[in-house]
């Protein structure tokens, strides 16, 4: 199955989807900028247009913005260049960095991954001595993905709501996207965590990290320790 045709790529419909994000509270990186982390430098593993990168480019010396989508990254280049940031088309294993980051990020990426493990362990293996991974993933209680209508029917109840938030304009914008074929069909290919196997395969991974319950995700925080026993 090529990029192209592949439900998970963000290919088909880049644009829109940087719009989506442009509209969201916090543009998807509220979590993050409210743990205010700094530092020298960063890593946002699966980027897509640079939202994130952006909010960490105030805060480190050094961002490194990954995504597989070129699209997604053309878009990143385009509208949040930093002269300190530098976006990279490339998958996550084929990423490997002898310095290593002080903060390891990545938010609703890793689901997509074959090997979810591997990609924890790998985004482990990049993160320095007394650096923090923050990490960001969907989870769904009751099956491996919500079902279709609780996409199409959230965002018409959320309609009303959206267009006092940001108008009629960008509301009417919002419901079609939500209804649009390519991204129904990205949505419907995502298989989820539970709230339960998140904690269980994260905890494993990393332990000792602190999980925030983000209602549609969880979230964790972990700092790798400064011994070389523990750390990288």
């Amino acid at each position: 199955m090529t990029q192209a045709t592949d439900p998970r790529s963000f290919d088909r419909f880049a644009l829109d989807y940087d719009r989506f994000v442009s509209l969201l509270p916090g543009q998807n990186a509220a979590w993050l900028t409210a743990l205010d982390l700094k530092g020298g430098r960063a890593l946002d593993a699966g980027c897509g247009s640079g939202h994130a990168v952006a909010a960490l480019a105030d805060a480190f010396d050094e961002v490194v913005g990954l995504d597989l989508s070129a699209p997604l990254i053309e878009i990143a280049r385009a509208e949040r260049a930093r002269p300190h940031v530098r976006y990279v088309v490339q998958d996550l294993f084929e990423l490997a960095d002898d310095d290593g980051f002080d903060l390891v990020y990545s938010h609703t990426m890793l689901h997509h991954l074959d090997d979810y493990r591997a990609g924890l362990e790998h985004l482990k293996g990049l993160v320095r001595p007394g650096g923090t991974v923050a990490l960001i993933d969907n989870v769904s209680d009751r099956r491996p993905t919500p079902p279709r209508w609780a996409y199409t029917w959230g965002a018409r109840l959320a309609f009303p709501r959206e267009v006092l938030r940001v108008g009629p304009r960008d509301a009417w914008f919002q419901l079609r996207f939500w209804h649009s074929r390519p991204w129904l069909a990205h949505l419907l290919s995502d298989r989820y965590l539970s709230r339960g196997q998140f904690r269980e395969l994260y905890g494993d991974v990393f332990p000792g990290a602190r999980f925030d319950d983000l209602g549609f995700a969880l979230a964790m925080v972990w700092t790798a320790p400064r011994n070389a026993d523990g750390g990288r």
